[in-house]
């Protein structure tokens, strides 16, 4: 489960932030997306142990969220929701020193 008091609150993604993290196996991002005034909230999650930037694209999942501090709130949720209805997926995870690029 993530813990929403111990991420950045939504002003830090309103100066353009960007939250990443890791919860055992699961790594998630979250962050903002589009043009000013059609921002939305963007949360990621895929399979560790690599960065955002080194997992393709099909092994990550998204979904948009309103831009307002309780799309934080629900994007949060979703994370949470996706950790625990996939959480054999996170289980499985190799350590990075056994993961193949």
């Amino acid at each position: 489960m993530l813990d929403k008091s111990q991420m950045m609150p939504f002003n830090f993604l309103s100066y353009g932030g960007v939250i990443t993290g890791e919860q055992k196996g699961m790594r998630y991002r979250l962050k903002r997306v589009g043009d000013k005034p059609d921002f939305k909230l963007c949360a990621e999650v895929w399979p560790g142990p690599f960065g955002h930037d080194a997992t393709p694209e099909e092994r990550i999942t998204a979904q948009e969220f309103p831009y307002s501090a309780d799309g934080r709130e629900q994007a949060i949720d979703w994370m949470t929701d996706q950790y625990d209805s996939r959480r054999e997926e996170w289980d499985n995870v190799p350590s990075i020193l056994n993961a193949k690029l």
